[in-house]
């Protein structure tokens, strides 16, 4: 997830150098007018860069936020083994690996081909 986020900065911030080198380029090799333009009206680049770089890093919060909280939801898992006896447990989301996981309280539960699993969200 960080590595996107750095991606997608590097790019923004090549794209900005690139364009400012341009602008260097192209401003220095046009003749000087001594006339004053009349004022640019509308949105810059600077701006719009600023403002992709804010929403990318919004999103990108939004995201591991969202994804922290899906990962650390409590799960209740009930296991039957073969001879009908239930145990129940509760775990994080994120520590439910295949058929082993690992409890609230630490214990490292592995489960065997024979067992029954019963997983339910907590709320």
């Amino acid at each position: 997830m960080l590595t996107k986020v750095l991606f997608t900065l590097a790019v923004i911030i090549i794209v900005a150098v690139v364009f400012r080198y341009k602008g260097e380029k192209s401003a220095a090799s046009a003749p000087r007018r001594t006339a004053s333009r009349p004022a640019q009206r509308g949105v810059q680049s600077r701006t719009v860069i600023y403002a992709l770089l804010g929403l990318i890093l919004a999103i990108s919060v939004l995201l591991f936020v969202l994804h922290w909280q899906d990962q650390h939801e409590i799960v209740n898992i009930e296991v039957t083994d073969g001879g009908g006896n239930t145990i129940s447990y509760q775990a994080y989301k994120k520590s439910i690996e295949g058929r082993h996981f690992t409890t609230l309280d630490g214990r490292r539960v592995t489960l065997g081909d024979n067992d029954r699993v019963e997983m339910t969200a907590t709320e």
